[in-house]
C-alpha cells in the first residue's frame, strides 16, 4: 500500500471545480448538471446510462450555482433543450446540444437577474424570481411576462403543480428560517393565495409527487424536517423522536435536500448528523427508513433510473453519484477532481474530524476537531475557526484549505456557537439578540476549554473567520485577548450600525432581529462591534483580508478597523483583494491567501 503524503501543496487546494444541481432529463436519456471553475460557469452532459462527461457550451453563460445550491435551469419537458439564467441577465432557451440561446423574457430590462426557473408541466409558462422579490411567469412562445403580485418581499423557489404556482415567501424583519410561508397562485387568474403559514415557522422546498400530493420541509417540531400537507395540515414522514436536520439555511435558491420517489410511495432525505450527514429512503405510508449512504448529500432528485445527488465529506471531494434504482447501489458520475500538477487528492493523508462539545452551563456547544495524523503537539499553531452567517454550519464536507492546514501540522476546531444551524430552531435561534454576545462568550468558552485540556497555549492560538465568523473572532480577541495569538478575519463584519445601513439588502434587515432596532439601540451596536474593542484588540496581531469589489460587507469596514489599530499601537496587516466580492474567487488572490495566512501563523 502506497505511503500517504500528509502536505498538500497549494497547487491541489486551488486545481478544482464546483458542481451543482443535477437534472435527468424528461426521458431518462441523459443528466445536465452545473460546473464552475474559477469564476465561470457552465452545463456538462453525461448520457445514460454510462456515458461520458460532455460540454455544453452556452452563450450567454448560464448563471451556475456554487455548491449544493440550484435554480439556474430546467429541462424542456419533451427533454429538447432547456431554459436557463444566464450571468448577464435574462431568461434563455438553448435547444439540446446547441452552442446559442434565443432570450424568452424580451420585456425585462437586459441585465434582470433571474433565478429559480421553472417551467410549467405543457411547456408554456416559464417561471422564475427576479431580483430575488419578484415572482414572474413568461411566455416561452410570446415573451408575455407577468408579475404574480404577492405581499411579501422576497421570493424563492417556485414549483409547478399542474397549471398551479407555489412558492416559498417571507418579509422582514425575517430571514427564511426564522418565518416563512408557501404561496401559491393560478396561471389564469395569477392572484395569490396562502397555503402554509404559521407564526414563527419556516416552511421550504415544496414539492409536488406524481400524483399531485404536497410535501414541504417544516421545523414546526423544532427541527427541519419533512412533511405531508393533508387538507392544510402538516403529517411527518419520519420516525418519532427523529431529532435531526434535514435542510439548511437558505442563502440562495434550489437547496434540494429532500426528494419524492417517483412513484410517490417514498422519499429520500439528506440527514445532518452532528455535522456528518447520510441519505436515507423512508417509506411515507410507513416511515420505515433505511440509510442507503454516508456523507453529506444535496440536490437530491428521483427518477426511474435511480436517485441522483452530490455527496461529498471531510475526506471525499464532492461528487456526482447516483444510488441505482431497486438496488441502491452508489456509482460515482463526475467528481469535482480536476488534473493538477499536485497530482490527486487520494495521495494524500487526509482526516476526519472528531466531535465534541463544550459544557457551557446550561448549553453545550458543539466542535469538530481535525487533528494531523501522529502529531498532535501543543507546539504548532492552532487555528479556531468560525463560520459566517451568523446562521449557517460548516458540515464535515471536503474543505481543501482544512486540509491544507492540518498537513503543515497544525490543528483545526471549527465551532458551532449558538446560533448555528444544523442542532434544531431552539439553538439556532438562541442566538437572536444577542449577536455579538453569545457568539463572544461561546467562542471564548470553547477556547478556555483547549488551554485547560493543553491542545494549545495562547501564544499559538489563532482566531480566524470571514465575514460573519470574522466578527466573531474580532469580538472573542478583543474581549479576551490573553487567549490568543493573533486573529485572521476575511471581508468581516466590523461595525454593526454600518452594517444595518449598508450591508446586502438580502439580509440588511435581519441585524435588528439579531441585535435590536436602531436607532433605539445604537449603544448596543457600538458594544457589540470590533470597533468598540480597538484598545483591546490592539494587543494581539491581526490580519485583515477584503474584496474591493465586496457590496456584502464593505472594504470600509476592514480599512477603519486596520487605521483604528495602528493609531492604538497594533500589529496590523490590511490586503485589500482587487476584483474580489465577498469571498476570493480568482486564481492569484487565493495564493495570496494561503501565502499571507501561513506567514501570519508561522512567525512569532
Amino acid at each position: 500500500m502506497p505511503v500517504k503524503i500528509p502536505a498538500v501543496p497549494v497547487e491541489r487546494c486551488l486545481d478544482s471545480r464546483d458542481l451543482s444541481e443535477p437534472q435527468v432529463s424528461p426521458m431518462g436519456d441523459a443528466l445536465a448538471f452545473g460546473v464552475s471553475q474559477q469564476g465561470r460557469g457552465e452545463l456538462r452532459t453525461i448520457a445514460l446510462p454510462g456515458g461520458a462527461e460532455e460540454t455544453w457550451l452556452l452563450e450567454p453563460v448560464p448563471s451556475v450555482t456554487r455548491g449544493f445550491g440550484g435554480g439556474c435551469f430546467q429541462w424542456l419537458p419533451d427533454g429538447s433543450g432547456v431554459v436557463y439564467a444566464a450571468k448577464t441577465g435574462g431568461l434563455w432557451e438553448a435547444a439540446r446540444g446547441a452552442t446559442s440561446a434565443c432570450r424568452i423574457d424580451t420585456q425585462s430590462p437586459v441585465d434582470a437577474s433571474h433565478f429559480g426557473v421553472a417551467v410549467s408541466p405543457n411547456g408554456e409558462w416559464i417561471a422564475c424570481v427576479q431580483n430575488l422579490s419578484e415572482l414572474i411567469v413568461v411566455h416561452r412562445a410570446t415573451g408575455e411576462e407577468h408579475v404574480i403580485a404577492q405581499p411579501h418581499a422576497f421570493v424563492f423557489d417556485p414549483v409547478w403543480n399542474g397549471d398551479e404556482l407555489y412558492w416559498q415567501a417571507w418579509s422582514q424583519p425575517h430571514m427564511p428560517w426564522d418565518e416563512s410561508d408557501i404561496w401559491s397562485a393560478h396561471i389564469a387568474q395569477r392572484e395569490a393565495h396562502v397555503e402554509l403559514h404559521r407564526a414563527g415557522v419556516s416552511f421550504q422546498q415544496v414539492q409536488f409527487s406524481a400524483t399531485g400530493e404536497m410535501g414541504v420541509l417544516s421545523d414546526v417540531n423544532g427541527w427541519l424536517q419533512p412533511y405531508r400537507v393533508v387538507d392544510g395540515e402538516l403529517v411527518a414522514i419520519l420516525p418519532a423522536g427523529e431529532n435531526v436536520e434535514c435542510g439548511n439555511p437558505q442563502w440562495g435558491m434550489g437547496g434540494h435536500t429532500w426528494c419524492w420517489s417517483p412513484d410517490g410511495t417514498e422519499i429520500a432525505v439528506a440527514r445532518n448528523l452532528e455535522g456528518f450527514g447520510d441519505i436515507v429512503v423512508v417509506n411515507v405510508a410507513t416511515g420505515e427508513m433505511r440509510s442507503i449512504g454516508r456523507g453529506v448529500h444535496g440536490s437530491l432528485q428521483w427518477s426511474n433510473e435511480g436517485i441522483f445527488a452530490l455527496r461529498t465529506g471531510a475526506v471525499t471531494p464532492t461528487q456526482l453519484v447516483n444510488y441505482a434504482a431497486r438496488s441502491f447501489e452508489r456509482e460515482i458520475l463526475a467528481t469535482s477532481e480536476v488534473d493538477s500538477t499536485g497530482g490527486t487528492w487520494s495521495q494524500y493523508e487526509l482526516v476526519e474530524p472528531t466531535l465534541g462539545t463544550v459544557d457551557c452551563g446550561t448549553y453545550n456547544i458543539p466542535y469538530r476537531l481535525y487533528s494531523p495524523v501522529g502529531n498532535e503537539s501543543s507546539e504548532q499553531p492552532f487555528i479556531v475557526w468560525l463560520h459566517g452567517g451568523p446562521t449557517d454550519q460548516w458540515q464535515v464536507t471536503f474543505m481543501a484549505r482544512i486540509a491544507y492546514w492540518v498537513g503543515r501540522g497544525v490543528r483545526v476546531m471549527i465551532v458551532d456557537h449558538r446560533g448555528t444551524s444544523g442542532h434544531g430552531r431552539a439553538f439556532q435561534q438562541s442566538l437572536n439578540g444577542h449577536w455579538g454576545e453569545f457568539d463572544t462568550a461561546d467562542l471564548i468558552a470553547v477556547v478556555r476549554f483547549m488551554h485547560k485540556n493543553g491542545w494549545a497555549t495562547p501564544q499559538n492560538t489563532f482566531f480566524m473567520g470571514g465575514s460573519a465568523g470574522g466578527f466573531a473572532a474580532l469580538n472573542a480577541a478583543g474581549t479576551a485577548p490573553e487567549l490568543c495569538a493573533g486573529v485572521i478575519a476575511l471581508y468581516p463584519v466590523v461595525d454593526l450600525a454600518d452594517s444595518a445601513e449598508h450591508s446586502w439588502y438580502y439580509e440588511q434587515h435581519s441585524i435588528a432581529v439579531l441585535v435590536g432596532d436602531s436607532p433605539e439601540n445604537e449603544l448596543l451596536y457600538a458594544e457589540r462591534s470590533p470597533s468598540s474593542k480597538v484598545p483591546t484588540l490592539a494587543k494581539v496581531k491581526v490580519l485583515l483580508l477584503h474584496g474591493d469589489l465586496d457590496t456584502s460587507v464593505p472594504m470600509n469596514h476592514s480599512i477603519t478597523l486596520a487605521q483604528a489599530l495602528r493609531k492604538a499601537g497594533g500589529s496590523v496587516a490590511l490586503h485589500i483583494m482587487e476584483g474580489e466580492g465577498h469571498g476570493f474567487r480568482l486564481r492569484h488572490n487565493q495564493l495570496r491567501e494561503y501565502e499571507l495566512i501561513g506567514e501570519f501563523i508561522f512567525t512569532l
